[in-house]
């Protein structure tokens, strides 16, 4: 059977999701659920239901059953605010409602909606960009290299004929030993592109090449050397010369397209890969080099908007840490009054205008960047806190999820997925969530033992699934690391040493927080499951009592936060 939905088809004997004519990669466990809701579309569809099917009966926890059902709307680009496709119904299940046509055969092509604008074409070539290795021998030089490919994907993917797979499914293979057949049939592309970096002083030399991964074949390959300050045009010749290898015609509104660019300073492009490379490391410090960087690279390219957006989002993160003064309203707004289609301008936008308690701009600023960018990880990660804070758990577990799958490294998300469940009183979902969030902080911490801040997160994890010794050991390693200067780092130990039974120490750790907080945070501090333990303690009752004490005078002398006070 196969099942036709918008530009989508499901074929039931092959087990494939199309687009178009294009293969769609997905989960066996993701393909089951999809075919069960649309087989099962006239009625609503319960968790027992989904269960019996996909697990055939096998306990399954609530987060791997939500990790699924997420998985099969991100593959048909849905998402839990919209559910165009697949709807949730409270405290009943779920219900897919696109309109099916239904087929005995697959037919040649998946045709369009005519009712929707189409987001593929049958005509398309999919193409994947794996990570190029990086040649300089210098394992600081990383950055440049993953700079390159994410550019090489952002230009190809401008050009109308081509599908070219995000950064976030191709870095997934990223050091990894693989074979180019098995990439292309597990991602269902036609062709792969790979190349090197190497960076040394004022010159640059990359090689790239083109295979028809159908028939693991070399289609064009090229090595070149240039200066460095001649990054912009050999980043265009690069892609120009890819899209004449596969023998498309790049249309004019294409050219130019690959040739516009957020600077034209060399300088600039540098200091803002180098702050992108630091923003990943959830951790004030490196959150704090980025932002330095990002200025550094605003000083020499006022108007460069890239490097204002990604400012903003380093000003939010910094502001809930108490590491900045600013939420990174203004730095967004610059950033957009550059280029209004930048995703993670929006993000950071959405970010500031929750702190200053406009929660209605704030989801109308995210649902734009999530528009614009889905598969972002700032913008799932950033549209996480807000619903958190807005007390919308369930739908900040969504986007911390996703998060979590667009990064692997990540942990900080994972976490904060973990305490959204245990808000929810779902302490299985919390237990098997924290599981996953410290296996990648244990490999996190194996790689940089001075990690203050993912020993904090990995003491209040342990603390959390009763292995206290060892999360009162996380604890101690984390206040000697950086025993001072780390507001949120007393936050996550707070939160580490209340979940590990250790009621004066998490005192000690919120009451140093406490006093250099932003008032606009006490509101979570009563919120957080994670200091549930706490609440009836003297000290703590005293603490609020200060807090409060402190935000009402904010208030007198201020006035309602405001855009223009907290910018």
């Amino acid at each position: 059977m196969f099942y036709l939905f918008e530009d989508f088809g499901l074929d039931t004997d092959r087990r494939e999701l199309y687009r178009g004519a294009s293969p769609m990669p997905v989960e066996p466990k993701v393909f089951d659920l999809l075919e069960y809701v649309i087989r099962n579309r006239d009625r609503v569809v319960s968790k027992d239901d989904l269960i019996a099917a996909v697990w055939n009966g096998r306990i399954v926890s609530e987060s791997a059953l939500t990790t699924c059902i997420n998985a099969a709307r991100n593959a048909l680009g849905d998402n839990g605010e919209t559910q165009r496709l697949i709807k949730t119904l409270p405290r009943k299940g779920i219900r897919f409602v696109g309109s099916v046509r239904e087929k005995a055969g697959r037919p040649a092509v998946v045709p369009t909606d005519p009712l929707r604008p189409s987001l593929a074409f049958p005509n398309k070539l999919t193409v994947a960009v794996l990570p190029f290795t990086n040649m300089s021998g210098d394992p600081e030089q990383e950055y440049f290299s993953d700079g390159i490919t994410e550019d090489i994907i952002t230009d190809l993917s401008k050009v109308s004929t081509l599908n070219v797979l995000s950064r976030n499914t191709t870095f997934t293979f990223k050091g990894k030993a693989v074979e180019i057949g098995q990439i292309a049939q597990r991602l269902g592309v036609s062709y792969v592109i790979e190349g090197s970096v190497r960076k040394a002083g004022g010159r640059v030399r990359i090689t790239a090449q083109l295979i028809d991964a159908s028939k693991d074949s070399h289609i064009w390959g090229e090595r070149y050397d240039r200066d460095l300050n001649d990054i912009f045009a050999l980043q265009d010749e690069i892609a120009q010369t890819i899209v004449a290898a596969l023998k498309i015609r790049l249309l004019p509104e294409d050219r130019e397209a690959i040739e516009s660019r957020s600077t034209k300073d060399p300088k600039a492009y540098q200091l803002y890969l180098l702050a992108r490379f630091y923003h990943l490391q959830f951790h004030p410090r490196p959150i704090r080099i980025a932002l330095n960087f990002c200025r550094r690279a605003l000083e020499v390219d006022p108007d460069y908007a890239r490097a204002w957006a990604l400012a903003a989002i380093c000003e939010a993160f910094l502001y809930i840490m108490g590491a900045s003064e600013s939420p990174g309203l203004a730095a967004a707004e610059k950033a957009l009054s550059q280029d209004s289609t930048l995703a993670e301008a929006y993000a950071a936008k959405g970010f500031a205008l929750c702190e200053l308690k406009e929660s209605t701009l704030a989801i109308a600023a995210h649902e734009e960047s999530l528009r614009l960018a889905p598969d972002s990880y700032d913008v799932r990660t950033c549209f996480g806190h807000t619903h958190m804070m807005l007390g919308n758990y369930d739908a900040a577990i969504e986007h911390y999820e996703r998060a979590a799958q667009l990064l692997e490294a990540d942990y900080f998300c994972l976490t904060m997925s973990a305490v959204c469940h245990l808000a929810l009183d779902h302490h299985e979902e919390c237990a098997s969530t924290t599981r996953r969030a410290m296996a990648r902080i244990e490999r996190e911490i194996a790689l940089r033992p001075d990690n203050q801040d993912a020993l904090a997160h990995g003491a209040g994890a342990l603390g959390y699934l009763g292995e206290m010794e060892r999360a009162k050991e996380w604890a101690m390693r984390a206040l000697v690391i950086e025993p001072d200067d780390n507001m949120q780092g007393n936050f996550n130990l707070a939160c580490a040493l209340a979940l590990s039974d250790e009621p004066e120490q998490a005192l000690n750790q919120l009451e140093k927080y406490a006093e250099k907080m932003p008032p606009q945070r006490l509101d979570w501090i009563k919120r957080d499951p994670d200091l549930a333990s706490l609440r009836g303690h003297p000290r703590y009752k005293a603490l609020i009592a200060r807090a409060e004490l402190r935000y009402s005078t904010f208030l007198a002398e201020k006035g309602a936060p405001t855009k223009r006070d907290l910018s």
